[in-house]
């Protein structure tokens, strides 16, 4: 994870975390749909696009995007740590909102097995403060 997680910029991270919450059901998503949900303009996202699929994050064809079983596993372990660190956050008095908006600026730069360590520090929670599970355990 350390590897990947310093490989990605904070734009890439939340570009396939929002394609894994998007897709999660395996429908690829379209171009136009990812530039508005990150509030930058097509020719950024599409430049963001590129760079995962330079990566081996992504695939697109047509205007639809969709995670490659690696961009998943990326994604899946950014989740782990952001759910995780999160968590953390709430426990120790930060606000839901607050807690999630900072958790987003470094869980791409946390290893999975330094998260875990806290996991257990924090007695485990199944879920997030928003009720999402802390998956992979």
């Amino acid at each position: 994870m350390s590897q990947m997680a310093n490989a990605i910029t904070k734009r890439e991270r939340d570009c396939l975390v929002f394609i894994e919450e998007y897709t999660g059901k395996g429908f690829p998503i379209r171009l136009h749909e990812i530039a508005s949900t990150m509030k930058v303009k097509s020719p950024t996202a599409f430049n963001v696009i590129k760079r995962l699929e330079e990566k081996g994050l992504v695939e697109s064809r047509n205007g639809m995007v969709r995670l490659t079983t690696a961009g998943k596993e990326a994604a899946r372990k950014i989740l782990v740590v952001h759910r995780t660190f999160e968590s953390l956050f709430c426990q120790s008095g930060v606000p839901m909102e607050k807690a999630c908006e900072e958790a987003s600026d470094i869980d791409f730069l946390i290893p999975e097995n330094n998260a875990r360590k806290v996991l257990k520090r924090i007695d485990n929670p199944k879920v997030c403060p928003h009720g999402k599970p802390i998956r992979g355990r």
